[in-house]
């Protein structure tokens, strides 16, 4: 069997704080005791380290339940559980700005009370689970190489990993509150008109931009992400990838190539005249007398000047071609 749930009482009324023991020991709870004031609470919550508390909002002393729940809140993470005879709204208004795991109104029923710890204790637990994997995740978006940005509707910064601020050259210790003060200006319009697609059709969206920034060229593969974090409520998580070498490269080997073509074409042109020049000629000499070997070399100069014709036209189709890769990529130059 598991050990029992340890709970910590803060009651400053004597009695109901003995009740409130019975109570809890009768449903099987382990109590660590009962103290009485917001001060104490506090020393006992760090020497006894309870699994829950259960605080009476107006306290002995200087300090009240909230105010102590509040400090343990931050320096503990223990789960504390409100008590009260009042219901009134700026009670639990106050109540509820420490973060509170649940509330209870005196006399106590003892089967709400129960229910309100095993809520308040699976709450508890879940709430750990989250952040434990937050920092799993955050530790995972640190490693990448990929500048990751988590944007709120609003396109404030919700998260932003080491490598974004590498990227955009931010120091390490700088605070941002909005996209813009993360990326350049040119691809913060463009990255927030996807960003409204991807709110409103709640749709991922892949897309590479080209943009200027400080007389540079660069290519970003941009990914955007929508994730739910709460009923009506989503994020966008941005990730962005540096590919402008890898494009200046295969730009650069493109251009190599084109030129390749053209330096071969004019080589081709060239060698077609050298081959129609001597063929003319042997042409003219076999035609001045009659003889089957001049019909013969006549006849082997036909075949070959098919050849040449053909060629030709495979040229006519190659400067088609030619043209039109100097007219949709800008590279080489007009042939004469």
């Amino acid at each position: 069997m598991s050990d029992p749930v340890k709970v910590l009482v803060v009651e400053d009324e004597f009695v109901t704080g003995l009740e409130i023991r019975a109570r809890l020991e009768d449903l099987g709870y382990e109590v660590l005791g009962v103290v009485d004031t917001g001060e104490e609470a506090i020393t006992k919550a760090e020497d006894l380290l309870p699994d829950i508390m259960i605080m009476d909002i107006t306290l002995r002393g200087e300090m009240t339940g909230i105010e102590s729940a509040d400090i343990i809140r931050k320096k503990l993470t223990i789960p504390v559980i409100f008590l009260t005879a009042h219901s009134d709204d700026s009670t639990v208004e106050k109540a509820i700005q420490s973060e509170p795991f649940g509330y209870l109104i005196k006399p106590l029923d003892e089967r709400i009370l129960k229910t309100t710890i095993q809520m308040a204790l699976y709450k508890y637990a879940m709430d750990k689970a989250l952040i434990k994997s937050e920092k799993r995740y955050r530790s995972i978006a640190e490693q990448v190489d990929n500048a990751i940005i988590i944007l709120n509707q609003d396109y404030s910064v919700a998260f932003l990993n080491t490598h974004a601020k590498k990227i955009f050259q931010m120091p390490d210790s700088s605070e941002v509150q909005h996209l813009d003060e993360v990326i350049p200006e040119e691809l913060s319009i463009r990255v927030k008109d996807d960003l409204s697609k991807v709110f409103e059709e709640n749709h991922s969206l892949k897309i590479t931009h080209h943009f200027f920034h400080e007389n540079a060229e660069f290519w970003f593969d941009c990914s955007l992400i929508p994730i739910s974090i709460d009923i009506g409520v989503f994020q966008v998580i941005l990730l962005l990838h540096d590919v402008t070498d890898m494009i200046k490269i295969e730009k650069e080997i493109e251009k190599k190539g084109i030129v390749q073509i053209e330096h071969n074409m004019e080589q081709f042109q060239i060698l077609n005249d050298r081959i129609r020049n001597p063929l003319a000629i042997i042409v003219a000499a076999a035609s001045l007398s009659d003889s089957i070997q001049n019909d013969e070399i006549i006849k082997q100069v036909m075949v070959i000047d098919e050849l040449v014709c053909q060629l030709d036209r495979g040229w006519v189709q190659s400067e088609m071609v030619r043209r039109f890769l100097l007219k949709h990529y800008g590279h080489g130059k007009e042939i004469n």
